[in-house]
């Protein structure tokens, strides 16, 4: 799948090839309430996932689904940054494409962490970054982690706990709609 390494069944999803060539749903989503293993469990933290690829969007925003996360996925930048601005108090990460026509990822991080310095930024890339190559050359952008596509959701996931403090964690009470 487009880069990403996800055991997904298509055949278990009848929509899933409909949903693929129609735009993504802004609609936050999550299946924590019902389609869970854990059905007590709360949500772990709400996500802003942005990626320009279709594909990739949709297979991030299934594999988050399954692990607990609230999602609200975009292909557009900039619409990814007006729904950012509308409710940014309740966002706990961003995970990001770095390239992408109109905004790149450098630049909605950049627009992100102006509006809410506290929210967490992952950006993705399937060139190797280190850190420290990218604050210097981007030293007015504050990015807290780099992901190098392809990955698995379980390690997606992993590092998407890690840089979430357990104070950033927020009750499901906290997502409001």
């Amino acid at each position: 799948m487009v880069g990403l390494h996800l055991y997904y069944n298509k055949s278990k999803d009848n929509d899933y090839k409909n949903s693929v060539d129609s735009p993504i749903s802004q609609k936050e989503e999550s299946n924590y309430e019902g389609n869970n293993e854990n059905n007590n469990a709360k949500p772990l933290a709400k996500l802003l996932v942005v990626d320009d690829d279709v594909d990739i969007v949709e297979v991030l925003k299934l594999g988050l689904l399954k692990n607990r996360f609230l999602v609200n996925a975009f292909t557009n930048p900039e619409e990814a940054l007006q729904s950012f601005k509308s409710n940014s108090e309740s966002y706990c990460l961003m995970l990001s494409d770095i390239r992408m026509p109109g905004l790149s990822g450098m630049q909605l991080a950049r627009k992100v962490k102006e509006i809410n310095s506290g929210v967490k930024v992952v950006l993705m890339t399937s060139f190797e970054i280190r850190d420290s190559e990218f604050s210097k050359v981007f030293p007015s952008t504050h990015v807290d982690g780099f992901v190098q596509k392809p990955i698995t959701i379980k390690v997606l996931t992993n590092k998407i706990l890690s840089l979430i403090d357990k104070t950033k964690r927020r009750s499901d009470e906290d997502f409001g709609s």
